[in-house]
């Protein structure tokens, strides 16, 4: 993608995605303005300069586009798109192998659409393996979270010091490092992130960033040691705007968590798959995995 393509990228960010959901579930995820989803193209960039791929037809016509992110553990695939007039072209599969490619031997991780089964196939079909099901969850309007289980130690607001012992403690529970998406989120220079930490005993044993914008307001990533402090972290971040409705993914295994958010409120909206091409590191038993996918992350 060359820098002043932008705009053609994030209008088909807006017209496909749009395009899926409403034939298939009825509404649009992206109700505003199409530029609005520059979000994507623009963090994406701050990110990973030079790291979307565009597939465009012999006139120059933009059909389609794929953001990856290259870590020091992995590759993440992030949001993928094609034009609808391109269907059966074989547009997003071309975009894949050649990310996979520039993967040059890294893991490549992601996380799709459980519902969709032609998006959940090209992966799986391009060598991809599950490996974890999230309900995506979201609380009803000024939900009632005064009195939730509380986990021990204090919920509190990242600094730029935390950002080593965030990368540490995600590499430890989980395999994977990304020290620079964190740095990124509590520099927070476009205003739309918020990053918490839950510490213990003087010790952070979890965190739980977010994005606040009109293209996306969600929860993640996020890594805990203990369900009960993932809970503390998702309900912390609804304290200071209870008028919103930040949709969050929660694996399908962590039951507890699941039946204290049920007995708090929130509904379940979607499923998606954490999928990986390649080596995939063992989670610590016990640790939660809040992914996202603003930006994507397996």
């Amino acid at each position: 993608m060359r820098d002043d393509e932008r705009n053609q990228v994030a209008i088909l960010i807006h017209l496909s995605t749009n395009h899926w959901y409403q034939e298939n579930r009825g509404f649009d995820v992206f109700p505003g303005e199409a530029l609005n989803c520059r979000l994507f193209t623009d963090v994406y960039e701050d990110l990973d300069p030079g790291c979307c791929l565009v597939a465009e037809t012999d006139d120059g016509k933009i059909v389609g586009s794929c953001f990856y992110h290259p870590r020091e553990t992995h590759v993440s695939l992030g949001i993928m798109n094609a034009h609808p007039e391109a269907a059966g072209l074989g547009v997003a599969r071309q975009l894949l192998s050649a990310v996979i490619k520039k993967a040059a031997g890294m893991p490549v991780r992601l996380v799709s659409s459980a519902m969709n089964l032609d998006s959940y196939s090209l992966y799986t079909k391009a060598g991809f393996t599950p490996q974890a099901i999230y309900q995506d969850m979201q609380f009803p309007t000024a939900p009632d979270l005064s009195s939730p289980p509380s986990a021990s130690g204090t919920v509190r607001e990242a600094t730029l010091d935390d950002a080593e012992e965030l990368a540490n403690l995600e590499l430890k529970l989980t395999g994977i490092s990304r020290k620079k998406d964190y740095l990124y989120f509590i520099k927070n220079q476009r205003d739309i992130w918020k990053t918490l930490v839950l510490e213990e005993a003087g010790k952070i044993t979890g965190f739980l960033s977010s994005v606040h914008h009109p293209a996306s307001h969600m929860l993640g990533p996020g890594v805990c040691k203990s369900w009960q402090g993932a809970l503390a972290l998702i309900v912390a971040h609804h304290g200071d705007a209870r008028e919103s409705q930040p949709v969050f993914l929660v694996p399908t295994k962590e039951t507890g968590l699941i039946d204290q958010l049920y007995k708090l409120g929130a509904r379940n909206l979607e499923l998606h798959v954490s999928q990986v091409y390649g080596d995939c590191p063992s989670q610590k038993l016990g640790s939660v995995i809040l992914p996202t996918f603003m930006p994507e992350t397996g």
